[in-house]
Parts: structure tokens; C-alpha cells; sequence
């Protein structure tokens, strides 16, 4: 398969893999003068071809796995303003709100 039907299958864009392939992550060879792909590998770097939830779709999870439970969360936006706090506390961030 070539680079953009390499970015479709995994979720990432063109510049992304030809990275890869340019890094040695991702074997390819030429074919003419495009870049051709093993679909097999692709799908092994990018997870085994899963698909990547959208910000909605993983809120949506995030807060259906969250009901019942006890905490200071409230909704997925408090998981991510929680988890971007903890991120700047590790490496000595500005304070923020």
C-alpha cells in the first residue's frame, strides 16, 4: 500500500509514516517514486489497526466509565484539567489556574 492509504488504515498522517519509514520504524521500498508499505506492518506500529477515538468519543467513554463512581471527578474535562495539572507538577510547569 502506498503512504496515504498507510495514513488512512493507522489513523495518522502522510508526514507520519513516511517518518517512520524514514526512521527505520517502518520497512518500505519504491516503487517507482512512491513508497510502498507492507499493510501488515503498518498495522503492527499502529496498534493493530485500532481505531483512535475522537476527543468526543473518548469523553463519552470516559464519562460513562466514571458514572457510579465515588471521586472528585465530575466529567472528562476534569480528567483532562487534572491530568494536564499533574503533567506541568512533573516538570515544574507554571501554577495555572
Amino acid at each position: 500500500m502506498d503512504v496515504k492509504a498507510a495514513a488512512a488504515l493507522s489513523g495518522r498522517t502522510a508526514e507520519t509514516i513516511r517518518r517512520w519509514v524514514w526512521s527505520g520504524r517502518l520497512s518500505a521500498r519504491k516503487r517507482g517514486n512512491r513508497l510502498v508499505v507492507a499493510r501488515a506492518d503498518v498495522e503492527a506500529l499502529a496498534g493493530g489497526g485500532r481505531r483512535l477515538l475522537s476527543l468526543g468519543e473518548w469523553a463519552r467513554l470516559a464519562e460513562a466509565a466514571m458514572r457510579g463512581r465515588r471521586g472528585p471527578h465530575e466529567s472528562a474535562a476534569d480528567l483532562v484539567i487534572d491530568e494536564r495539572r499533574r503533567r506541568l507538577a512533573e516538570v515544574g510547569g507554571h501554577r495555572g489556574r
